[in-house]
């Protein structure tokens, strides 16, 4: 059975990630240091790469000047409920500038090892 519940921790992050919750329940949880933010299905993209799954979220999104995005390799995992698999990925952050930044700036990205948990469970419906 795949694991749909991802718990990653690396670099003063920490993420909680569960596949198929119901619609408008937080899917991710993201914490770095004070700041948090959870965010629904709708708010994750994901994208399948030959490298796992490419999950991504905009932590601080503003038009005019920059924001921040976050994101995170999972790979595919095959588990038994009620069991944890280990694993380690990478995590990204971007710092971008808008339009109106002062001054007007480059991407800057970092990347970064996570260690992470996955498990197969019975999600709220």
């Amino acid at each position: 059975m795949a694991a749909n519940r991802f718990t990653l921790k690396g670099s003063g992050v920490e993420v909680d990630y569960t596949i198929g919750i119901t619609p408008g329940l937080p899917a991710l949880l993201y914490k770095e240091g004070a700041f948090q933010k959870s965010f629904t299905e709708a708010e994750i993209t994901t994208e399948d790469t030959g490298l796992g799954q490419l999950v991504s979220v905009s932590l601080i999104l503003s038009i005019d000047t920059g924001g921040k995005r976050f994101g995170f390799f999972l790979p595919f995992i095959d588990i038994a409920r009620g069991q944890t698999a280990t694993f380690h990925t990478i995590g990204i952050d971007e710092m971008f500038s808008g339009p109106d930044s002062v001054p007007h700036r480059p991407s800057r990205w970092r990347c970064f090892e996570m260690t992470g948990e996955a498990q197969s469970v019975i999600v709220p419906l």
